[in-house]
């Protein structure tokens, strides 16, 4: 069950998992615990029990990729879900603010009165 909303997106980027090097992938939805991806291109292999992939994202608008180490936790023959399992906390801060549209949290926040 999903505990962060999902965002739709149209991003590019890089998966280092299963047989061989990097792959060429779509994510077509993310959120801060994970996200949706196709496979493209490249025809992807998952050994059996080989679960832990690393992504290298270059989300829209920054200039440099964040890195983040993912669990796969479904397959099909054309997409995949990931867990993220491992972001630093400045990764972090960037996939945060690309998902509230740079506006900082603490506008989210309730107020009580």
């Amino acid at each position: 069950m999903r505990k962060q909303l999902r965002v739709d997106c149209d991003i590019i980027l890089n998966n280092f998992g299963g047989e061989g090097g990097a792959k060429i992938c779509r994510a077509t939805n993310i959120s801060l615990s994970g996200m949706r991806l196709d496979k493209l291109l490249d025809p992807y292999i998952f050994g059996a029990g080989e679960e832990k992939v690393r992504l290298e994202v270059e989300l829209p608008g920054d200039s440099a990729p964040i890195v983040i180490g993912a669990k796969k936790v479904w397959d099909s023959d054309s997409t995949f879900g990931v867990r993220f399992t491992n972001i630093s906390h400045g990764h972090f801060v960037r996939l945060r603010s690309f998902l509230t549209g740079g506006e900082s949290i603490a506008g989210q926040l309730p107020v009580f009165g």
